[in-house]
């Protein structure tokens, strides 16, 4: 059972009360979640483009952006490097698209996940050696890529880093000191001497704000720089990063021109996919993030920016339906390998441990990553997923962590007997020889401090609202504070002693619990998905006679929409 706790945020509470315009339900919301800085409230309550921040407040802007004009004024080809994942292909897409609007000769190149790994590869770099492009412009890589930057200098070819990933930093006698590729300009909000005042951009975010100084230099089409946010949503989304401040910003304006976009390859995989309804952050992170992302694991993420940038009615329809049956074919790689994993941390009792680490030489290492995600939330356990890689006696493999274990810490001392690591507090990707991997998870779970508190599931709750207070109206006001996610997590609230009218399981795998509860002399309808275990747990409770029984409920009130009519409807999150 999870653990849960109410915010105890009352001074932020205070804070926020102060400020002119905000309701007292705004000031709770953005107080729980740290938001108190009166232009942060601002920025959140009337979020608008004019609020964004001066990207040349980035250390070298003013010269990225010359050596971009300065490159179209010579004729000299761009080439954008890019990665694999949705924010990478997004980050392609914001470089490409915004500099089509002055300039035609741009490529652009993608690794390939398995074959040449994340980051800049050799073959990249050569082959922009080859072709004797004039600059290249990385995004959402290149922060490490020492060597292969160090090249293409060598080689006469300008470069700009755009990345968003951490930087590597060393210590010089007590001093911090960051370590940076040498490249002509590193556009990276985490750099050490950057006074921008947002760190948390994405890949996508961070090419965004390089052709934002660059309209603002040519004073172009500010419209169509908009525009761009359309990628910019889809990898600010998918990338998981904080939804606040510019975040926040880029994500409404992207789904508002998402919503009636005039890009029929979004128009048509979004129709392949089956999905009819409005576009919100669900359809980002669940829909087309996923069909983006399978390109890069399954095939290459270059199907994804042809599609994109494909002129073709025919041919869009054709890669489209390629996106949907790749993405179809990775579902079922992953719950074959998730079936497969599962079966091994049961039957070896890796769940009784602290640190989950399984190996499965069958599954597809591009999937590693999801199937570790997947474990990780069903027993609420840090957890590594490893198989065979292309040589022999290489296993590789990601993991996946929960909010009290900072992996990438942990693994460290470790990294010595790893072939290769890399990764964040979250999540982390390595390889390791075959015959290490005992050893590995020994290592792990003899050096875990976590508790038993830690190994237990929080639920935060913005609030006590009692069921019987709330409207549909209230509902409906909850959809202000979209978009979701990371460090904006939806309004969750709680009530205890709530009467069960009636209950059952229902959908085709009976899966899903209905309750009807009751409070006060009002009825409502609340489901709770993936409730098996919940709907056993009370039959146990009570002795198979649930209804008439009374439970504490997490939950967050929902507006349910059919032909037309909209009632409220409570979502379950949690019950006991």
């Amino acid at each position: 059972m999870a653990n849960w706790f109410i915010y105890n945020k009352r001074e932020n509470y205070i804070n926020n009360s102060k400020i002119e315009g905000i309701t007292k339900l705004d000031a709770l919301i953005l107080g729980n979640r740290d938001i108190v800085d009166p232009k942060l409230v601002d920025m959140y309550i009337n979020p608008s483009l004019n609020k964004l921040h001066n990207p040349y407040d980035l250390p070298d802007m003013t010269e990225a952006i010359d050596i971009i004009i300065e490159t179209i004024q010579e004729n000299g080809e761009i080439r954008i490097f890019g990665d694999y994942d949705q924010d990478g292909i997004a980050s392609v897409m914001t470089l490409l698209d915004g500099l089509l609007f002055y300039y035609d000769n741009i490529s652009y190149d993608i690794p390939h996940r398995v074959d040449e790994g994340y980051g800049i590869s050799s073959g990249m770099s050569d082959k922009a050696i080859e072709d004797k492009v004039s600059l290249v412009i990385t995004c959402d890589n290149g922060i490490t890529g020492f060597d292969q930057v160090k090249k293409l200098k060598e080689n006469g070819i300008k470069v700009i880093v755009t990345d968003h990933h951490q930087i590597e930093k060393e210590d010089k006698d007590g001093w911090v000191d960051q370590i940076l590729p040498d490249a002509d300009c590193v556009i990276n909000p985490h750099r050490l001497d950057s006074k921008y005042p947002f760190k948390d951009l994405c890949g996508a975010g961070v090419s965004f704000k390089l052709m934002q100084a660059l309209y603002m230099k040519l004073d172009g089409d500010f419209e169509y720089l908009a525009s761009l946010l359309e990628y910019v949503a889809m990898g600010t989304v998918c990338d998981i990063v904080s939804l606040t401040d510019e975040n926040r910003i880029f994500v409404i304006e992207g789904l508002k021109r998402l919503n009636i976009t005039e890009k029929y390859a979004i128009k048509v995989l979004l129709e392949e996919a089956g999905w009819n309804k409005q576009i919100d952050e669900y359809t980002l992170g669940f829909i087309i993030g996923p069909l983006m992302n399978a390109t890069g694991r399954l095939s290459t993420a270059k199907l994804a920016i042809e599609l994109l940038i494909e002129e073709d009615m025919d041919r869009i329809r054709q890669l489209a339906k390629e996106l949907v049956e790749l993405n179809n074919t990775r579902k079922n790689l992953t719950q074959e390998g998730l079936d497969k994993c599962d079966k091994l941390v049961k039957d070896n009792s890796f769940d009784k441990s602290d640190v989950i680490v399984v190996y499965e030489p069958s599954i597809d290492e591009s999937i590693c990553g999801i199937v570790a995600g997947r474990i990780k939330e069903k027993y609420y356990r840090p957890t590594i997923v490893l198989t065979k890689s292309a040589e022999d006696g290489i296993l590789k493999g990601s993991g996946r962590s929960i909010e009290t274990y900072n992996m990438h810490k942990a693994i460290l001392p470790f990294e010595d007997n790893l072939e290769s690591f890399g990764g964040h507090p979250m999540a982390c990707g390595l390889s390791i020889k075959d015959d290490m991997v005992d050893d590995f998870r020994h290592f792990l779970n003899s050096q875990s401090k976590l508790t038993k508190n830690d190994l237990e599931e929080v639920i935060n709750i913005d609030t006590q609202i009692n069921i019987s207070k709330l409207s549909l109206e209230f509902a409906e006001k909850l959809d202000k504070y979209r978009p979701f996610g990371k460090d904006n997590p939806r309004p969750v609230f709680a009530n205890k002693s709530v009467d069960i009218a009636d209950i059952q399981m229902i959908g085709k795998d009976k899966k899903t619990m209905r309750i009807n509860l009751h409070q006060n002399g009002r009825y409502f309808n609340a489901i709770k998905f993936n409730a098996v275990d919940d709907y056993e747990y009370l039959k146990l409770k009570f002795n198979n006679n649930i209804k008439g029984n009374k439970i504490d409920i997490v939950y967050y009130p929902d507006v349910n929409e059919f032909r037309g009519n909209k009632n409220l409807q409570l979502r379950l999150i949690d019950i006991r």
